[in-house]
């Protein structure tokens, strides 16, 4: 029979790992729902559809617990069962994310201007939370440049690569960062930083201006542009909103892109206090 088990440590902004009262079944489908998580891998997004076998060998599980748990995942609505025989996010997922932005007006007006943002700039823009020690995409708006950052809901993102993670990244302490980075400064175009020294360099200038920027350190060509949210906007979690395309895209495209963002930080500042 499974019990409940007690962990010692601390919890932090959902960079490690959270401890304290754990119920080893809850734990065991969270580590099932974290592989339908798309994860950058080599600038290409993970599988997100899975068969059994293939779940049971990726957690080291036997099939028929594998089975019980799918089963049971399914009969809620979280999961769902393809013809073929495979398994892929549900619909009761989509509702609780409908949920979270809904619960907070903050959240709305965040997700409104990511849409006024791509219109006004024709650029992809994001919103992305820190999440288990990567970035997580929560909001995006493709752009229609010819060159774009086009990122899955839920997709999970490398922090040290764009400036959204660097914008998230900003609001944490030096300790927090370099646990987070530490052995995962993996290089994905030729400016990405992949020493910590470095990256606490882009750190620190982000903690002064309140903004960040970033070239070829996702993609080779690709432009970022990033501004921290404050806490609270997605819960405890830090978060950011970021504007990506091209660099080559024309002067005044990336000049109404940095000041939509830095009017709309000061705005969110204004607000807050």
């Amino acid at each position: 029979m499974e019990g409940a088990a007690e962990g010692n440590g601390k919890r932090d902004h959902g960079g490690a790992q959270s401890r304290g009262f754990r119920v080893p079944t809850v734990q065991k489908l969270g580590s099932l729902l974290q592989l339908f998580i798309p994860e950058v891998v080599d600038g290409r997004a993970a599988c997100t559809v899975y068969r059994l076998q293939d779940i049971a060998r990726h957690l080291g599980w036997d099939d028929g617990t594998t089975h019980r748990f799918l089963v049971s995942l399914t009969e809620i609505g979280m999961l769902e069962r393809t013809g073929d025989d495979r398994f892929c996010i549900g619909v009761l997922a989509v509702q609780l994310a409908s949920v979270y932005v809904a619960a907070s007006e903050l959240r709305g007006v965040v997700i409104q201007k990511v849409e006024e943002l791509s219109a006004a700039t024709r650029l992809t823009t994001d919103v992305g939370a820190l999440q288990c020690g990567a970035m997580v995409v929560i909001a995006s708006r493709q752009g229609s440049t010819p060159l774009t950052s086009r990122c899955m809901l839920g997709e999970k993102v490398p922090l040290h690569a764009t400036a959204a993670g660097k914008a998230i990244l900003s609001q944490l302490a030096d300790a927090e960062v370099e646990e987070l980075c530490r052995g995962k400064l993996v290089a994905l175009a030729s400016n990405t930083r992949t020493t910590l020294s470095s990256l606490m360099w882009d750190i620190g200038h982000a903690r002064e201006s309140g903004f960040v920027s970033t070239l070829s350190e996702y993609a080779e060509g690709l432009r970022s542009i990033a501004i921290p949210l404050p806490a609270g906007c997605f819960g405890i979690r830090p978060a950011a909103l970021a504007c990506s395309g091209p660099a080559t895209l024309s002067h005044s495209g990336w000049e109404i892109a940095e000041e939509e963002l830095r009017a709309f930080a000061a705005h969110l500042h204004s607000s807050a206090t």
